[in-house]
């Protein structure tokens, strides 16, 4: 050891074989061998009984959740530079894993919790350790639901497709949030209760700066903001065929040139109520179990039987 701060992860992770624990291990191998500044680094791994130890690297400023969205006494106010940078730094980090890795990496719970910020405040996407490789030979991931109500994406939530656009419209959501500092979900109203609709809303009055977190004031540019949101938008459309890849995104975010002004967006979908989702029959599924603290979807035994011509 040389004397550095590392985190622990501790997961109970039933595993029914010594082949199964091997891959495990094997798996999280490849894994801390990917290398990029927008991700967290895994240092490690000890299996031990039916705990899973993983090491990752010291964040010492915490997630985006409790440093941006946290309580008062413990948030920090980040400018327009600062949600820029994070906005672009997270995009690049996933479309990192879903077109520069092989075999692509797709994260499934992109959330601001899941994000984690180190003393610089460079963005680093954690918990891609236990996402799902997508091989080539494979179109879509067979895989139990799991994910964050809000952050969800619609037809993944409804049919346990998880594919490359079930990751880019989580990153609209947490990009609708960096740029408006609102909850994702706001649990003391009735009438758009989501980020999302809140936004589509504001889109359809073409008065998309009313989104604009208001503690920035008036120091943040206007038309970057507008292609912020409206590249939110773009990411979190029903149709998951119409939304970008990320890495269009990154390019939409850094390119000072980008014209957003006759951009076609379709309305978005979101998943209102996860007691309410139903499995298409061709699924094999135990009980939903929801949790009511934190929103948190966890289905398990969702398979699929046959393949789709679209991995995105």
């Amino acid at each position: 050891m040389d004397g550095s701060f590392v985190a622990v992860k501790v997961l109970s992770i039933e595993i029914e074989s010594m082949r199964g624990e091997r891959e495990f291990v094997a798996e999280l191998a490849t894994l801390a061998n990917i290398k990029h500044q927008n991700l967290v680094g895994l240092k490690g791994c000890c299996v031990e009984g039916a705990n899973r130890y993983l090491v990752y690297d010291y964040m010492e400023n915490n997630s985006l959740h409790h440093t941006f969205l946290g309580s008062e006494e413990r948030r920090v106010r980040f400018s327009w530079q600062r949600r820029r940078d994070v906005s672009i730094g997270v995009a690049r980090g996933l479309a990192f894993l879903h077109e520069e890795v092989m075999p692509h990496i797709v994260h499934r719970d992109i959330k601001a919790k899941n994000i984690l910020i180190d003393r610089n405040f460079t963005p680093k996407l954690a918990d891609f350790g236990l996402a799902k490789l997508m091989r080539d030979e494979t179109s879509y991931i067979s895989t139990r639901v799991a994910g964050t109500l809000g952050y969800l994406a619609p037809e993944y939530a409804s049919s346990g497709q998880l594919r490359r656009k079930s990751d880019v419209y989580s990153f609209g959501v947490l990009l609708l949030q960096i740029i408006s500092g609102l909850a994702v979900v706001d649990a003391y109203t009735d009438i758009e209760r989501f980020i999302v609709e809140k936004a589509w809303t504001a889109y359809e009055a073409n008065d998309l700066l009313r989104m604009v977190d208001p503690v920035l004031n008036t120091d943040y540019l206007e038309e970057e903001a507008i292609k912020f949101l409206k590249v939110g938008l773009l990411c979190v459309q029903e149709t998951a065929k119409l939304r970008p890849r990320m890495s269009e995104v990154v390019q939409m975010l850094t390119n000072n040139n980008t014209d957003m002004k006759d951009v076609h967006i379709s309305k978005p979908g979101f998943v209102a109520d996860l007691r309410n989702i139903r499995i298409k029959k061709h699924m094999t599924t135990t009980s939903p179990q929801e949790s009511s603290s934190s929103g948190e979807l966890d289905m398990e035994g969702c398979y699929f039987q046959s393949p789709m011509d679209n991995v995105d």
